[in-house]
Parts: C-alpha cells; sequence; structure tokens
C-alpha cells in the first residue's frame, strides 16, 4: 500500500473519532494558541533585556567645583561627537581628563584639547526613562564591552540552527510529545537561570544559548500534532491560530518589561509559566498518526480512544484492525539534503527558497532588534512590530489564493524595498521618529507576507518525500546568515543608523529578483514522488498568472477516489 493510501486510511479512522470535535478545539486552543503565547514571550525576553539604553561616562567631582547643573558639567567634561543618526551629541564612551585642573580651578578656566580624553574609568550613567535594572546597566555591557549583547544574539541564532536539526529529526524518533516537553523545559531552565549569571558573561551566553536552543520545535510539535489530528480543511486555519499566539505574545512581552521595569522579574514573569505545561497531561497527546507510522498500534489506539472519548464518539477499533488498515508503508528512497540537489532543475529550485529564506530572515531579526533603537519608546516600538505580524498573515493568505504564491512572494519583497528608501533618505534629520516608526512597520509588514508565501512555497515545491527536510533545511541555512542581522544593527547603531534599511533594502532586492523565478504552486498537482519534483514548474511560462481549473474534483469525491483506491490494493 502506498504513503498516499495510509494517510487516506487513517483519514477514515480519524473521521469515526472525529477530527473537528472539542478535542481538537481544546488541544489547538491550549497548546497552540496559549501555549505558544507564553513561548512566544520566552523567546523574545531575552532579546529585549540586551537593549542598549542612551549612556555616558559618569564624571565625579560637580560638587567639588561648585558646579550645580548637570546639563551644564556634561557640557564640561564630555566631548560632542556624531552619532549614528549624524547629530552632534555627548560622546557615550570618552571623557575629558579633569584631573587636568586641581580643585578649585574654576571651571570657567577649563580647556581641553581634543586628544584629551580618556575612557569612562568611573563607569557610566545611562537614560533610565524606560528601564531600571537590564544586564546592560548592571554590569555595563557597552563602550569596550559593547559587542557582548551582539555576540549573543549571534549565540542564539546557532542554538535555533542547533535544535532544529538536533531536535527536528529527534521528533521523527521519538516522538512529537517527548520533544515538545523536552523544548519547553530547556526554554525555561535556560531563561530562568539566567537571572543569576549576569556577571558571568560566558555562563550568561550559554545559558542565553540553551534557552534558544529548542525554540523552533516548541512551536513546531504542537502543531504537527495539531494537524495530524484535524481535517485538511481547518490545517491551513491551525497555522494561523499559531501566529495568532505568537503576535500576541510579541506584543505583551515589551510591555510587561515597560510595567515591571526590572528584567529579573521579567525574566521569570514570561519562563516560569511555561512550566504549567508539564501539568496538563489529561489535555496533551502524542500524535496517533505517528504513532501508527512506528508500528506502536497499542499506543495509538489509546491515543484515538483519548481523542473519542473527549468528542463523545464511539471507537472500538483492536490493534489486529488497525494492522490491517494501517500497514507499515513503504517510503521512497531518498538521500535526505542530498536529494535536494538531485538534478539541475531541482537544485535551482532549491537554491532559489534557500535565498528566499535568507532574504527573509535577515530583515526579520534586524528590524526586530533595531526597533529598539530607533528613537522614541522602544516598548511601543516593539509593540507595533509584533502586532502589525497578524494583519500581515491574513493579508498574505488572501493574497496567495487570489494572485498566487509568486507575485505575492516577489511584490512583497519589491515593497520592503520600496519603504526602506523614505527611511534612509529621513532618519537624519530630527523629529522624523515617528516617521521612522511608521515606515519600519510597513517594512515589517510586508516582510511577514514574504515569510507566510515562502513558507507555503516550501511546502509546495518539494515533492512529499523531501517536504519536511527542505523546509527545515531552509530554516536551518537562513538561521545561520540571519546570525548577521545583530552585526548589521551594531553597525547601525554604532556609525550610521542608515546602513541597517540600506542592507535591508538591498536584501530585499535579491530576495525580489529570486522570488520571480519560482515557479507558481496555485492550482498545480504538487509534486508526489522525486521524478514528479524534478519536473515541477519546467512547464510554466514566466509572466503567466495561476488559473483555477473548470473542474475541481470535490471533497467528496477526492475521497471516493482514495477510498477506491485503498479497497483495490487491499483486494491485490
Amino acid at each position: 500500500m502506498g504513503t498516499q493510501d495510509n494517510d487516506a486510511a487513517f483519514d477514515r479512522i480519524m473521521e469515526s473519532v472525529v477530527d473537528d470535535g472539542p478535542f481538537q478545539k481544546r488541544y489547538n486552543l491550549i497548546f497552540n494558541v496559549i501555549g505558544v503565547m507564553f513561548f512566544a514571550m520566552t523567546v523574545v525576553n531575552v532579546l529585549l533585556i540586551l537593549t542598549v539604553p542612551e549612556h555616558n561616562c559618569m564624571v565625579p567631582g560637580k560638587e567639588q567645583y561648585n558646579v550645580s547643573a548637570i546639563e551644564r558639567w556634561r557640557n564640561l567634561t564630555l566631548p560632542r561627537e556624531p552619532n549614528s543618526r549624524g547629530e552632534l551629541s555627548y560622546s557615550s564612551c570618552a571623557m575629558y581628563n579633569i584631573s587636568k585642573y586641581p580643585i578649585g580651578t574654576s571651571p570657567n578656566e577649563w580647556k581641553f584639547e581634543a586628544n584629551e580624553t580618556i575612557s569612562c574609568i568611573y563607569g557610566y550613567e545611562y537614560d533610565r526613562q524606560y528601564f531600571d535594572l537590564i544586564p546592560i546597566t548592571e554590569e555595563n555591557w557597552v563602550c569596550d564591552k559593547e559587542l557582548h549583547a551582539t555576540n549573543i544574539f549571534a549565540f542564539i541564532r546557532f542554538a535555533e540552527v542547533s535544535g532544529t536539526f538536533v531536535l527536528g529529526q529527534l521528533g521523527d524518533r521519538i516522538g512529537r510529545l517527548p520533544v515538545y516537553l523536552l523544548s519547553i523545559g530547556a526554554a525555561t531552565i535556560g531563561r530562568t537561570l539566567a537571572v543569576l549569571t549576569a556577571s558571568q558573561y560566558w555562563l550568561f551566553a550559554a545559558l542565553a544559548f540553551m534557552g534558544s536552543f529548542a525554540s523552533n520545535t516548541a512551536f513546531q510539535s504542537p502543531l504537527i500534532v495539531a494537524m495530524e489530528i484535524s481535517k485538511d480543511e481547518n490545517r491551513a486555519a491551525l497555522s494561523l491560530w499559531q501566529l495568532f499566539g505568537w503576535t500576541v505574545g510579541v506584543c505583551v512581552a515589551p510591555l510587561i518589561l515597560w510595567w515591571t521595569r526590572n528584567w529579573i522579574w521579567f525574566m521569570l514573569m514570561t519562563s516560569v509559566p511555561c512550566l504549567l505545561f508539564y501539568c496538563m497531561p489529561q489535555y496533551n497527546i502524542e500524535s496517533p498518526r505517528w504513532l501508527a507510522s512506528q508500528g506502536r498500534y497499542q499506543d495509538c489506539i489509546q491515543q484515538l480512544k483519548k481523542i473519542a472519548k473527549v468528542n463523545k464518539s464511539k471507537f472500538h477499533l483492536t490493534v489486529e484492525e488497525l494492522k490491517e488498515k494501517i500497514p507499515q508503508k513503504e517510503v521512497e528512497k531518498t538521500f535526505g539534503i542530498a536529494s535536494l540537489f538531485s538534478g539541475w532543475h531541482m537544485s535551482k529550485l532549491t537554491t532559489l527558497l534557500l535565498i528566499c529564506w535568507i532574504c527573509n530572515t535577515i530583515p526579520t531579526f534586524t528590524l526586530f532588534l533595531m526597533s529598539m533603537q530607533m528613537g522614541g519608546n522602544p516598548f511601543l516600538n516593539l509593540f507595533w512590530q509584533g502586532a502589525v505580524e497578524l494583519p500581515a498573515y491574513f493579508c498574505g493568505q488572501v493574497l496567495c489564493d487570489r494572485i498566487g504564491r509568486r507575485l505575492t512572494n516577489s511584490g512583497a519583497y519589491l515593497g520592503s524595498v520600496i519603504f526602506c528608501i523614505p527611511v534612509i533618505l529621513i532618519i537624519h534629520h530630527s523629529g522624523t521618529e515617528q516617521y521612522v516608526t511608521v515606515f519600519a512597520v510597513v517594512i515589517k509588514f510586508f516582510v511577514c507576507v514574504t515569510y507566510f508565501a515562502l513558507y507555503l512555497q516550501s511546502f509546495e515545491v518539494y515533492p512529499t518525500s523531501l517536504r519536511q527536510t527542505g523546509t527545515s533545511f531552509g530554516i536551518i541555512i537562513s538561521n545561520i546568515f540571519g546570525a548577521l542581522g545583530p552585526y548589521i544593527v551594531y553597525l547601525g547603531t554604532n556609525y550610521d543608523i542608515r546602513l541597517p534599511f540600506v542592507a535591508m533594502g538591498l536584501i530585499g532586492l535579491l530576495g525580489f529578483f529570486t522570488s520571480i523565478y519560482l515557479p507558481e504552486t496555485l492550482y498545480q498537482k504538487l509534486p508526489d514522488t522525486m521524478e514528479e519534483g524534478r519536473r515541477f514548474g519546467k512547464d510554466q511560462a514566466f509572466w503567466s498568472l495561476p488559473r483555477k481549473p473548470n473542474q475541481m474534483c470535490t471533497e467528496v469525491e477526492y475521497k471516493l477516489s482514495q477510498y477506491e483506491a485503498i479497497s483495490e490494493s487491499q483486494t491485490d
């Protein structure tokens, strides 16, 4: 029996226990909305606490020199230099060497040359308008230590790459549920213990790595389970509900930090609640579809009975009957990642998708980090950056189903490029912070649309046997390149704030020219075999638009054809 026949047979079994009942709704609400919301806060909390506030050298002696006005003291003791916006402001990392003049000398007589500056030997004064206590201010990770935070951001990206590679494969070996529990446990422990280690930089960095190691699988595992126990037409909606939970978490996290103003309480409040999902075994489940594919028929039946009980349906299937309906399937032989490059056409599609993933991931991470450095209220900047995601995903879904994946993806890349231009032109002018924030939110909107379209394309371009491998490979490679994002932001905050938007504009332009050459997948029969994958899209004209077929099989006709195929194979 083939793979499609097995899937159709299991769909019939899921229908017998109800594949759109209270159990599915409850599971999705708890683990794909509420659980994702809490875990999203755990993912972003370490990024928020590493924001670098405005700072200057602390220069003691104001009372000894009889200077009462703070601004006058700064003017006397701090040199001025152009900041990343091109404005002349007080130096963040240098001070005049006031020991040149003995106590008692009138400050009016002070005269310093440009080369008479020293580093901040007495510490730093921070702008505490929005933060009271964060690791940056607690441990002075600025100036000669300014790369500390940037390096941790890069470690986090490498952690996500490693975790996706290791735990993604582990989920297919030991199950979705153990990987999910492992993921939330690692994240909670890593983030919680971090509050004790800010004074030990490398230990703090290691815990940041640990907390981010399972970031992707904590989202993937419950989503895969939900899709594997739900009816086909509900599966697209499941992704949107999970994106809704993510958006709420990303929006709420900065508001909690704004309220607490203390990174220790903030980390605990946004990490410890994830442990609640260890306390819900009666609501959690291992994928019965995965259990059946592994030959664990008894465990599969137990999970199916659990679903049937909540859905109030009758289920009396025995192990022998299940074995007969779902025998071990024959899987097309592939060679993992190497199969993604089998043949010129498949190699071209894989390369195009990889470039598109890279062009999406770098701006996504860069915009998140930049939102804390663009002026104005950093918490509201982050809130709007997060809030725009959900409407962007809904817009992406509508456009992908109307004009196709290819035009949606390439058009969104072009839109992000266009809106980078006004930011580059105005960001050096004072009083433009609100305009820059609005343009940055619009850029984020287009980047999110590209993500939605690209995610669909990755699943639809690859053949069935390589679909998960191809998508995971794209995410892994893009996260490796995503580690460049913190360093792009570093260039912007320390040299010229226009540079990140120049980089994002060029990256978006590359994404536009790359995505336009991907084949359209809307209304196309998706490839099932390697041979179909090697031919997919070859016959499409470059300037063509997706056309809805004149006749399409209804859901009933489609399932009847599958049932007939199953019956024929069993008869044979």
